[in-house]
């Protein structure tokens, strides 16, 4: 009996202690799922270019607190301003991974959270970009430029920093200048209309367009041809890309060799090019007296750019002969012909005086002008001897012919002719006494027969 009572009182007790733990373990359960639930992605979320879809945000940071080092041993940043791009130092780059867990979105693609020091930021600038100066709040815009630049978390990720934001200051960056010939009242016109001309980044400028739309009242091809190769001029000293240019037929006067860009409107024949940087310039143009100015201004450049000219070769021009029945006497040149001339043009590309790169724009081809003589389709009759009041005859080379007959030269010598030896003609009278029509002192000797007897003839 009492073994009984003992035996269910020690069920019972375990029935409960079970139930109880049960109850406590069911209890914490249901808390942390229902009133305490963990943070957890939902599907098709990513972080960079992880994939952290259904991942607790603890487990997601865990996930990338090993790769931080990782990543920051091989990523590189490429800053470009204006004409240079750099490498960035992300030896002190910080990625924020406590941010960068808490503000993802699930279901989404999410970004990382940088942090890069100013300081190292502007002493980044100051010795790759020592050109320019960037103000305290350039430095900050820099900055979070970069930030945002790394925050696809790629291992190469490129920013463009000189843009028309930046506070740097303007200055001329090429400039050229050189007599013109205008010799139409449009050519000013033209040059006003283009002066303080805005080229905007990353756009490209159409020389007959803008004449086109310009409508200049009265300019010739040849002025607009001059205003275009003095602003052609400036492009070759920048990095500006030239789309378009063309030479004229004959070696110019007043540009330059290596400089024209030809503009011819019947033809279409323009000049175009392309700003490609990510900043803004500005065109200035003048004409003061017989001067032709042209200035491209904008951030300064890194690096500096100069026009090269060389292998230089000279065309003689030939000599074409051609006969007209409207030319009776001498010759006619109707060209007087010029020499043509082959010349190769580069744009050296230089770092603090040192040659960088050369690059080939072009191979300029002017063309010899043969000289052209115009001559008589017959030849002329030779001029007769003039005779002088004095007796003497003028000969048609020069000479004079006295009457004693020397003659004297046109360098005064004197020329005795000698005597042509001649036979006189026989007076005697001619006899021919048997009329046979020979001469008797003609006539032959008589001939025998073999009896001695005389052959008749």
């Amino acid at each position: 009996m009492d073994n009984q009572v003992f035996g269910k009182t020690l069920l019972t007790i375990t029935s409960s202690a079970f139930l109880v733990f049960g109850v406590a373990n069911a209890g914490s359960f249901a808390a942390d799922k229902w009133l305490f639930p963990a943070q957890e992605f939902g599907s098709n979320t990513y972080i960079g270019t992880t994939d952290v879809s259904n991942m607790e945000l603890t487990d997601a940071r865990m996930v990338f607190t090993g790769k931080v080092e990782s990543w920051r041993s091989t990523a590189e940043l490429l800053v470009t301003y204006q004409d240079v791009t750099a490498s960035y130092p992300l030896d002190n780059a910080k990625i924020l991974l406590d941010e960068t867990v808490a503000s993802a979105q699930t279901g989404a693609q999410n970004d990382f959270v940088f942090e890069l020091s100013e300081d190292s930021t502007r002493t980044f600038l100051e010795r790759q970009f020592p050109v320019a100066v960037f103000s305290a709040a350039d430095i900050t815009v820099i900055n979070e430029k970069m930030e945002l630049a790394l925050q696809s978390g790629q291992a190469m990720s490129r920013v463009t920093i000189s843009d028309d934001t930046l506070g740097v200051s303007y200055e001329t960056v090429a400039e050229t200048s050189w007599s013109h010939s205008f010799s139409s009242s449009g050519a000013q016109e033209v040059v006003k209309a283009l002066n303080d001309y805005k080229i905007e980044a990353g756009t490209q400028f159409s020389f007959l367009d803008f004449i086109n739309e310009m409508q200049p009242a009265d300019v010739t091809d040849e002025d607009l041809t001059e205003i275009a190769s003095a602003i052609y001029s400036s492009v070759l000293k920048t990095n500006f890309l030239v789309d378009e240019r063309s030479i004229g037929t004959v070696v110019p006067t007043s540009i330059p060799l290596g400089q024209e860009a030809a503009i011819n409107r019947n033809l279409g024949i323009d000049f175009v090019f392309t700003n490609v940087n990510a900043s803004a310039f500005n065109l200035q143009l003048s004409a003061d007296g017989t001067r032709l100015t042209s200035q491209i201004a904008g951030m300064p450049f890194v690096n500096t750019y100069e026009i090269l000219t060389g292998g230089k070769q000279e065309l003689e021009p030939r000599l074409i002969r051609q006969f007209s029945a409207f030319v009776t006497s001498g010759t006619v040149v109707e060209e007087e012909g010029s020499d043509g001339v082959i010349v190769e043009v580069s744009r050296a590309i230089k770092s603090d005086g040192k040659e960088l790169e050369v690059e080939v724009i072009s191979t300029d081809f002017y063309p010899p002008v043969h000289r052209i003589e115009v001559y008589p389709l017959t030849k002329a009759e030779a001029p007769a001897p003039v005779a002088n009041p004095d007796g003497t005859i003028t000969n048609p080379d020069g000479t004079i012919t006295h009457p004693d007959g020397t003659i004297k030269n046109p360098d005064g010598t004197i020329v005795i002719p000698l005597p042509t030896p001649t036979t006189p003609p026989s007076t005697d009278p001619v006899i021919d006494s048997d009329l046979d029509g020979i001469p008797d002192d003609e006539e032959k000797d008589p001939e025998y027969d073999k009896g001695g007897n005389q052959i008749d003839p």
